[in-house]
């Protein structure tokens, strides 16, 4: 008896392992045709290629398009990486006379207390380097209340603000601008690193950032040396015009560039850069701005 059931077992055991083997053949012989079939038809599409010149024409065109794409896109971000606006105004060779931050950002909608605003103004100057040493001003008008910081130094001035607005008293709002006098290494940048820094460490996801430069040149240059200066900074970041007006009373052009990050929409359109001109004959100079997106406030 004991012997029937190890004999019906080795012929289950037998069973199993040659059925594992058909199956196994199985997935082979429909792995081999479908290759087979590929195979097939691969040959058919380049035999049908190799007789059509139209066909071989258009597959280069192709080829040649995707790899000018693919290029454009990759040298785009490499450029993106190592250049900023610095870049550009370096090109106008002049020196920095001024240059300005303003950053503003969305602290979220968490009800802020007074004390909180006043916190968050110290730790946003605390992390510049700005010592406060004077008060913190409190002002309410119908559309918002705002706490505001101001100090001004011989070499740099600096605001910082917490903005709540009336219609919405649960989100604040925070504002930062930071101008330098004389900023000849460009040392706005590291600051601008350092307050998006600190604000994403406050959870901020998300800010809107104005750089502007200010430079000038002795004496009143020609409109076409304007122009080739604006030129000039705007290729050199691969700029394309966006709208231009290049009359002495009003010298001002917008343009777009790939490799600066943040943008503003006008009529559909992206502009990151502005080059601005002008000539003040009371200190007797040409005065040249370059901001991206745009500049803010009077120029």
């Amino acid at each position: 008896m004991e012997r029937q059931r190890n004999s019906l077992r080795m012929q289950r055991q037998e069973l199993k392992l040659r059925k594992q083997i058909l199956r196994e053949r199985e997935r082979q012989e429909e792995k081999l045709s479908f290759f087979q079939l590929l195979k097939h038809e691969w040959n058919c599409f380049w035999n049908f290629v190799d007789g059509s010149l139209k066909m071989k024409i258009i597959l280069v065109l192709c080829a040649l398009l995707l790899i000018g794409t693919v290029t454009k896109t990759i040298s785009d971000r490499l450029l993106y990486r190592q250049k900023d606006i610095v870049d550009a105004f370096a090109a106008s060779e002049v020196g920095c006379v001024e240059s300005r931050i303003q950053i503003t950002a969305d602290y979220g909608t968490a009800f802020l207390t007074e004390h909180d605003k006043q916190a968050l103004i110290g730790y946003l100057a605390d992390a510049i380097g700005v010592r406060m040493d004077g008060e913190i001003t409190s002002r309410e008008t119908d559309v918002s209340q705002v706490y505001s910081y101001t100090k001004q130094a011989r070499q740099a001035a600096t605001t910082i603000k917490a903005i709540t607005l009336r219609e919405d008293t649960s989100r604040t709002y925070l504002y930062v601008e930071l101008e330098i006098y004389q900023d000849t290494e460009y040392d706005i940048l590291n600051y601008r690193d350092i307050i998006l820094d600190t604000l994403k460490d406050m959870g901020v996801k998300q800010a809107e950032t104005t750089l502007q430069l200010l430079g000038a040149y002795s004496g009143k240059l020609p409109v076409s040396e304007w122009d080739k200066l604006a030129d000039k900074m705007i290729g050199n970041l691969s700029g394309k015009v966006i709208y231009e007006n290049r009359d002495e009373d009003l010298y001002t052009i917008y343009a777009y560039s790939n490799m600066l990050s943040e943008y503003i929409t006008v009529e559909n359109k992206k502009i990151n850069m502005q080059v601005a001109m002008r000539y003040e004959a009371d200190n007797d100079r040409t005065v040249l701005y370059l901001a991206t997106p745009i500049i803010r406030g009077e120029w």
